[in-house]
């Protein structure tokens, strides 16, 4: 571990978050446990980050931590680890599975005993009886002296000797429900009599709609903006104008802006910026930039208890985040420091969307002429532009990440932008080149259907090697469904005639921009 991670770090509430934030996987798990007071890191730690921190280890691997936590924090980690969606109720199992690991991940000290009661004991009693209701059927022996049951092998007479509680077969591992209710008798032997009583009686769709608004009411306290106000974030703003060149705010002088201090290799403009403020600024800033997250974990309706999703949504947002500030600030680390402190974060936000949303408009309009006329979603154009123009035009444009092109990630940088911008060039000089040669959509979409192509497998590579080998037999018609190999001799020198035959337009893409990589593409065909 390194020295950013040691003990005396982790004594200051701040530089424990900061370091934890820099750990990665299972680091930060051997980091909160390797303090002088785990228990006191843990419970220092805003309910929020410790349930991330988790989600990223996976809460099997983390199970200390989730004993440690408190009992506000635990009922966090189900608040968003047990609802899988919006729209839906509480899963019990979650619910159950989160017990199971703060019981199990404690130890069997009076201590760890203690922990896992305070956090059982705040739950919320709608919550409770949720997730018993749905795992059991009580028998009241007063009404059925000998009741029917499926599975006697699945049953808890309980303590007072009035009920017999039946475990249903698809409520989950029979041994944590029943370890569930021995608990709750052992810690109040009168209320879990009450609470049996009345699971006969509640009605579910009533416990989860107040299971609901306590549950939304603390959201809103831990920074979770209501859905329309989350949508919000995303709204299409106007173009905003860079900051200028000298903040002259009290808010960003030299008190409050650590300039000096040397800029992470690798780190966003987002991380530098905020590595620039210290003491109430850096507060002021953290806590916009947690609402911000928290509005595009609330926008993209992901699931809480999907890592992969919570991942991606939050690298989305720090992405759109980083390219707000440098559409602001220029690039420059210190202005974009003060646009932090001096910005409303959804201005900030909705700065890194300017560009994502023009390019949406553009690659909207280069798929509409791309793409032949029974077709409705797929293009002609050929990977990669085929995989920009598809992000690009999504609900939320994304982007092929050039590392990994199967994954798409929103814009991040203003560099980004330009390659796209870039790439969109040379895909409408794809439409321009076959419209030149008279390969347009509209051409192509007949003579598609008439060898049998389907409108979503033909690609403008395909055409031109069509074209280019007609030209080379000097044949009257074009043969799209050819599939010939190798390629015929004096293939090559017939495509480059075919490109440099492509004039262009007196207005409109130049069609040789798209030439390279075509050509490539079409000879690459043969092999």
């Amino acid at each position: 571990m390194g020295s950013g991670n040691g003990s005396s770090a982790l004594l200051d509430p701040r530089a424990a978050r900061q370091a934890l934030s820099a750990a990665r996987g299972k680091e930060k798990v051997d980091l909160l446990l390797s303090a002088p007071d785990p228990e006191a890191l843990v419970q220092s730690i805003p309910p929020h980050e410790l349930y991330l921190a988790v989600l990223e280890v996976g809460p099997e691997d983390a199970t200390e931590v989730v004993a440690l936590a408190s009992p506000e924090q635990f009922r966090h980690f189900v608040d968003l680890g047990a609802w899988p969606r919006r729209d839906e109720g509480p899963d019990p199992r979650a619910v159950l599975h989160w017990l199971h690991l703060a019981r199990e991940g404690g130890g069997h000290s009076d201590r760890a005993r203690e922990r896992y009661l305070g956090k059982l004991a705040l739950l919320d009693a709608e919550m409770r009886s949720l997730v018993l209701g749905k795992a059991m059927r009580v028998h009241d022996l007063q009404e059925e002296s000998d009741p029917a049951v499926a599975d006697p092998g699945r049953t808890f007479r309980t303590p007072e000797g009035r009920y017999v509680v039946e475990f249903l077969p698809d409520a989950g591992e029979f041994g944590t429900i029943r370890q569930l209710l021995e608990d709750l008798y052992a810690e109040d032997v009168l209320g879990t009599t009450r609470l049996l009583e009345s699971l006969r009686w509640d009605v579910p769709t009533e416990l989860e709609e107040m299971a609901r608004r306590w549950r939304d009411g603390r959201l809103r306290d831990q920074g979770f903006p209501e859905l329309e106000e989350a949508l919000a974030f995303y709204a299409r703003p106007a173009r905003q104008q860079p900051a200028p060149s000298t903040p002259t705010s009290p808010a960003t002088s030299t008190s409050t802006l650590l300039a000096a201090r040397p800029q992470r290799p690798g780190a966003s403009l987002l991380e530098s910026a905020v590595s620039r403020l210290d003491g109430e600024a850096r507060d002021r800033a953290e806590e916009g930039l947690v609402y911000a997250l928290n509005a595009a974990l609330v926008a993209s309706g992901s699931s809480m208890d999907e890592p992969e999703e919570v991942r991606a949504a939050l690298a989305d947002a720090r992405a759109t985040l980083s390219l707000g500030l440098e559409t602001l600030s220029g690039g420059d680390p210190d202005r974009a420091a003060a646009a932090l402190v001096e910005r409303p974060v959804r201005e900030i936000f909705q700065a890194g969307l300017v560009d994502p949303y023009r390019l949406q408009s553009r690659a909207r309009r280069i798929a509409q002429s791309a793409r032949l006329p029974q077709a409705q979603n797929v293009t002609l154009l050929d990977p990669p532009l085929s995989d920009v123009v598809d992000a690009l035009q999504r609900k939320r444009p994304v982007w092929p990440d050039p590392s990994a092109p199967r994954h798409r990630r929103a814009l991040a940088t203003l560099a980004e932008v330009s390659e796209a911008e870039r790439l969109l060039d040379e895909a409408e000089s794809v439409v321009a080149l076959l419209r030149a040669l008279g390969l347009s959509p509209a051409e192509l979409g007949p003579r598609a259907d008439a060898a049998g192509i389907a409108p979503t497998a033909l690609r403008a590579s395909d055409a031109i090697r069509a074209l280019a080998l007609q030209r080379l037999r000097g044949e009257a018609e074009l043969s799209l469904g050819e599939q010939a190999r190798p390629a015929p001799e004096g293939f090559a020198g017939a495509l480059d005639e075919v490109l440099r035959a492509a004039r262009p337009e007196q207005t409109g893409a130049d069609p040789s921009r798209a030439a390279p990589r075509l050509r490539e593409q079409v000879l690459a065909s043969f092999t």
